[in-house]
């Protein structure tokens, strides 16, 4: 629970809901809840992590794929995060979110982190696609028309190397677990979240855990 003063706002796990998340639910109901709501949306602290190992392996090794949409009300949000302990130096990750506006593609894959950039308005609450592929060293970002950018990780490391859960929309602690490259999670929402080209991911369903997450309306 986080309070404002005289006020508070509870965080609501998967298959709980209400303004005091009083709705209480079963198995039954949890089901139901998280069949129930196609695309996610998120409210800047809320987050679903994904511990399958058929997800996780698509984001790590020598390439990696990730398509998703997303729409967004605010400049600043983390939209895909994987990654090892923050106070290490060059420790493995993979990052997509909004900082300022703009689209960012992160990784490092032990010598150094690469940011590749897509410039655009992307806060606007419109629908918005981004590709982002890494090959080995080798990134690149195209986000819907915008064209693509192109980046490479410094050293010779070519293997992403990370233990650990898959984090969309947001994370726990999430200015210190992102090294504050994040300080908050998207206020938006994304659908059709796909890995290796064809793997598609069911958002919620899928989801190991979650936090805060509503029915996108449109």
């Amino acid at each position: 629970m986080q309070t404002k003063r005289d006020e508070y706002e509870c965080d609501c796990t998967l298959g709980y809901d209400g303004t005091h998340c009083q709705k209480e639910c079963g198995n039954y109901c949890f089901n139901s809840v998280t069949e129930a709501i196609e695309i996610p949306q998120f409210m800047g602290r809320s987050y679903l992590t994904y511990d399958s190992q058929e997800i996780l392996k698509r984001l790590s090794g020598s390439r990696t794929s990730v398509f998703l949409r997303f729409k967004s009300s605010s400049k600043d949000g983390m939209l895909l995060w994987r990654g090892e302990n923050p106070d290490q130096a060059h420790t493995d990750y993979l990052s997509i979110g909004l900082q300022n506006g703009t689209l960012v593609f992160s990784y490092d894959l032990g010598s150094g982190a690469v940011f590749v950039v897509v410039n655009g308005t992307f806060s606007d609450g419109k629908w918005h696609r981004v590709k982002a592929v890494r090959d080995g060293q080798s990134g690149k970002l195209t986000v819907d028309d915008y064209g693509a950018e192109t980046g490479r990780s410094p050293g010779k490391m070519r293997q992403l190397n990370i233990n650990g859960e898959l984090y969309i929309g947001g994370m726990k602690e999430i200015a210190l677990r992102t090294s504050r490259q994040y300080l908050a999670g998207l206020v938006g929402c994304v659908s059709h979240f796909t890995l290796s080209t064809d793997y598609h991911v069911s958002l919620v369903e899928d989801a190991a855990d979650g936090k805060n997450i509503n029915t996108c309306r449109n």
